[in-house]
């Protein structure tokens, strides 16, 4: 009886074993399959973030980091930049899922910055400028091989412009800048110009620009919304006072 009992024992531990072993093996396929592109029916944050990484490299053929998983996207970063916090749109059908991003708005940020860099440059003189693209995804069309020009009036992106001048003449001057913006059909949804010292300009970068607004460190922010619902033009221009101590 007794032997009959650890035979029964054996069985029921093997059987365990089995099962574990069947269990780990379908977790294994399962992830090696999102991670190589077959469309399943995703189950987990992690599927969402490997399954957007592969998408991301096949695109673009550069290697891409997960994030996190906010609502309906997955954010991403290209492993050369980090800093980057690309949107990857995801939308599930009939058990698939698809994918669109807005990584283009990155990979012509610095063109872009350039070009618009030229326009506002006889407004302003000298003059800092750095592009977003908006925290959604863009045209499926879009690629690392598409034109400035289409991005630039079609994209989704916003403009800073931080300048020392002279604050006498700041709504016309921005008011200049709007009509070379509308003139070149640049659509960008906000156009943001901010007035700081020379001192803050010399050692400014992007990075500070949040911080830079939310201190109110600067002696004047004017801003404009671009109405692209019927591409009627900027809309009512807002002044913005720094801190009251700036600059002092």
């Amino acid at each position: 009886m007794k032997k009959r009992r650890l035979s029964q024992n054996k069985e029921a531990i093997r059987g365990i074993l089995i099962i574990i072993v069947f269990i780990v093996g379908l977790v294994f396929l399962r992830d090696m399959l999102v991670k190589r592109g077959v469309r399943i029916t995703m189950l987990t944050e992690l599927d969402y973030i490997n399954a957007a990484e592969y998408y991301m490299q096949k695109k673009y053929g550069e290697k891409f980091e997960g994030e996190y998983v906010y609502e309906d996207s997955v954010y991403v970063h290209p492993k050369s930049k980090p800093e980057w916090h690309v949107v990857v749109d995801f939308e599930s059908e009939g058990g698939l899922t698809s994918f669109h991003d807005n990584y283009v708005g990155y990979l012509k940020k610095e063109e872009l910055e350039k070009y618009i860099y030229e326009l506002v440059k006889p407004i302003y003189g000298e003059c800092k400028v750095y592009t977003h693209p908006y925290g959604f995804s863009l045209d499926d069309s879009f690629n690392k091989d598409t034109d400035i020009r289409i991005y630039l009036n079609n994209g989704m992106y916003n403009t800073y412009v931080f300048i020392y001048k002279n604050v006498g003449n700041i709504e016309e001057d921005f008011r200049k800048v709007c009509d070379i913006f509308l003139e070149k059909d640049l659509q960008s949804s906000n156009l943001i110009v901010t007035y700081i010292t020379k001192a803050d300009f010399n050692k400014f970068e992007e990075k500070l620009k949040d911080y830079t607004f939310n201190s109110l460190n600067f002696y004047y922010r004017i801003t404009s919304f671009y109405s692209k619902s019927d591409k009627s033009g900027f809309e009512e221009i807002d002044i913005l006072k720094g801190d009251k101590d700036y600059g002092k």
